[in-house]
C-alpha cells in the first residue's frame, strides 16, 4: 500500500513539476490538479492527506483532504472512498444525534460529488442509502430517504445490486409497508425483484454462502412482513401470466411465490406449473403435475403424467417412487387390478430392497373377483395376499408392524378344515389361482 501510494505521488509530482506559477483550481477548469501554483497546491495536499490516511492519523489527514475534495475533486478516486470512511468513524464517536447527522450529510455529500466526477451512480446510490439507514432511521421520513436511494439504485445496477443493499431495501420496504407508504403490490414487487436478483447470484455462485443467506434472510423478511398473501399474489401475478403464459421466468417466479405462501390449491399455480411442464418438461415437474392433477380428480391426466415422470427419471429408485404413484392410481381410481400390479411389479424390479409394491399388490388380489365361483375360489385370494404381505416384511423390516397387522386381518378370512376337505384338499397343498392372478400358494386355515 504504501509503494503504490508513493509510486502515485511521485507521478503527480512529475506531471506537475514544469507548470507555470499562474494558478487555476482544478475545481474550476475541470482537470485533475488545476494548474500553475494551484496544481503544486493540490499535489501538496493530496500527498499530506494520503499520508497520514496511510497511517490512520484521520485528524491529521481531514484538514487537507478537505482542500482536495473542495478545489481538485478529480484528483483521485479513492478521495471519496476515503473521506466516507473518515466521516463514518467520525459520526460513529459523535456524542449526540445532531452531530452525528451532520456527519451523515457530509458523507451525503461526498457520494454526491463522487458520482459527479466518478460517475458509478447506480453502486453509489445504493451506498447512500445503506449508510443512510444505517445512521438515520428513527423516523418514517428518514427510512424513505434511504429507502428510495437504494430503490434507484436497484434499478439501475440490477443483477449487481450489493447483497446489503437489497436486504436492507426489504427490511425498509417491510418497515414502510407496516406505516402506509407502501402498498401491499408495492411490498410484494421489491420482494420479487429483490429475490430474482439473489436466484441470479446463486446461479453464477452456487457455492457462494453470502448469496444463499442473502436469499433466505429475503424469504424469511418477506414470509413475515404481512403482504405475502394467495389474494395478493394471484391479483398482482395473474394479468401476468394471462399476458404471456409461455414466458419461463415469469413462470418460474410464479411457481416459487405461490409454493412458499401455501398458494398450491389456487388455479394459478395449476396453470403456471402446467404451463412451465410443457416448456421444460423434466421427471420432477411431470409428478408434481401429476400430483396435482390426482387432488384435482383428473386420474386420466394424472395416469399420462406419472408415466412422463418414469419416462424422464434416470433415478431407479425415483422411477420405483412414480411407478408405485402410478399403481396405486390405476388400483384406486381408474379400476384396473391387473394394470395397477404391472406397475407395482415394475416398482419392485426397480427397488428391490422395498416392500411397498408387495402391499399393493396383496391389497389388489384381497379386493379382486374371485377366478371361480366355488368358496375356495373366494377364499383363495386371500392366501395370494398373504403371502405377498409376507414378502413385503422379508425384503424390507421396516414394513413388518404395517405387514402383520394386514396378515393377521386376511388371515381371518382364510377356509376353515371341513371346508377345505369338502373339495378334495388339504392343508399345506399347492393351489393356483388362475385367471389374470395366475399364481401359485399353499392351502392354510384359520
Amino acid at each position: 500500500m504504501k509503494a503504490t501510494t508513493t509510486k502515485f505521488l511521485l507521478t503527480i509530482l512529475i506531471v506537475t513539476g514544469s507548470i507555470s506559477a499562474f494558478g487555476q483550481k482544478g475545481v474550476e477548469d475541470g482537470s485533475k490538479f488545476g494548474k500553475g501554483e494551484d496544481s503544486i497546491k493540490c499535489v501538496r495536499n493530496l500527498s499530506l492527506y494520503a499520508e497520514y490516511y496511510r497511517q490512520k492519523s484521520y485528524d491529521d489527514a481531514l484538514p487537507y483532504w478537505r482542500i482536495v475534495f473542495h478545489e481538485c475533486p478529480k484528483a483521485y478516486f479513492n478521495l471519496y472512498i476515503h473521506g466516507n470512511n473518515m466521516y463514518k468513524l467520525l459520526a460513529e464517536k459523535a456524542d449526540n444525534e445532531e452531530q452525528k447527522f451532520a456527519y451523515l450529510d457530509t458523507m451525503m455529500l461526498i457520494y454526491d460529488q463522487r458520482i459527479k466526477y466518478f460517475g458509478q451512480e447506480g453502486k453509489v446510490f445504493g451506498r447512500k442509502g445503506i449508510d443512510w439507514l444505517k445512521m438515520r432511521k428513527s423516523t418514517i421520513k428518514d427510512i424513505k430517504i434511504g429507502y428510495d436511494y437504494i430503490n434507484r439504485s436497484i434499478d439501475m445496477q440490477k443483477n449487481k445490486s450489493e447483497n446489503a443493499a437489497l436486504a436492507i431495501f426489504m427490511t425498509a420496504s417491510v418497515t414502510l409497508f407496516k406505516a402506509g407508504e407502501l402498498t401491499q403490490d408495492n411490498i410484494i414487487q421489491n420482494y420479487a425483484t429483490a429475490s430474482q436478483i439473489a436466484d441470479y447470484k446463486i446461479s453464477v455462485k452456487p457455492e457462494n454462502a453470502d448469496c444463499q443467506r442473502l436469499k433466505e434472510n429475503l424469504d424469511q423478511i418477506f414470509s413475515q412482513s404481512g403482504a405475502a398473501t394467495c389474494e395478493a399474489l394471484i391479483k398482482l401475478f395473474q394479468p401476468k401470466y394471462d399476458q404471456n403464459p409461455k414466458d419461463k421466468e415469469l413462470l418460474i417466479k410464479i411457481i416459487s411465490f405461490l409454493a412458499g405462501t401455501n398458494c398450491k390449491d389456487s388455479d394459478l399455480y395449476f396453470n403456471a406449473t402446467t404451463s412451465f411442464h410443457k416448456i421444460a418438461p423434466s421427471a420432477k415437474s411431470a409428478y408434481f403435475l401429476a400430483e396435482m392433477n390426482v387432488d384435482r380428480a383428473n386420474y386420466e391426466k394424472a395416469s399420462v403424467l406419472y408415466k412422463q415422470a418414469i419416462e424422464l427419471e434416470t433415478d431407479l429408485k425415483e422411477k420405483a417412487r412414480y411407478y408405485m404413484k402410478l399403481g396405486d392410481l390405476t388400483y384406486h381410481k381408474l379400476g384396473s387390478n391387473s394394470l395397477a400390479r404391472t406397475f407395482a411389479r415394475k416398482a419392485a424390479e426397480l427397488d428391490p430392497e422395498s416392500g411397498h409394491p408387495y402391499l399393493l399388490i396383496g391389497a389388489i388380489y384381497a379386493d379382486s373377483e374371485p377366478c371361480g365361483n366355488d368358496d375356495i375360489a373366494k377364499k383363495a385370494l386371500y392366501w395370494i395376499a398373504v403371502d405377498q404381505f409376507v414378502k413385503a416384511k422379508q425384503v424390507d423390516n421396516e414394513l413388518a408392524e404395517i405387514a402383520n397387522k394386514s396378515i393377521v386381518a386376511y388371515s381371518q378370512h382364510f377356509p376353515d378344515t371341513e371346508t377345505v376337505f369338502f373339495h378334495g384338499l388339504k392343508e399345506g397343498d399347492r393351489y393356483t389361482v388362475g385367471c389374470w392372478i395366475n399364481e401359485t400358494t399353499t392351502i392354510r386355515t384359520r
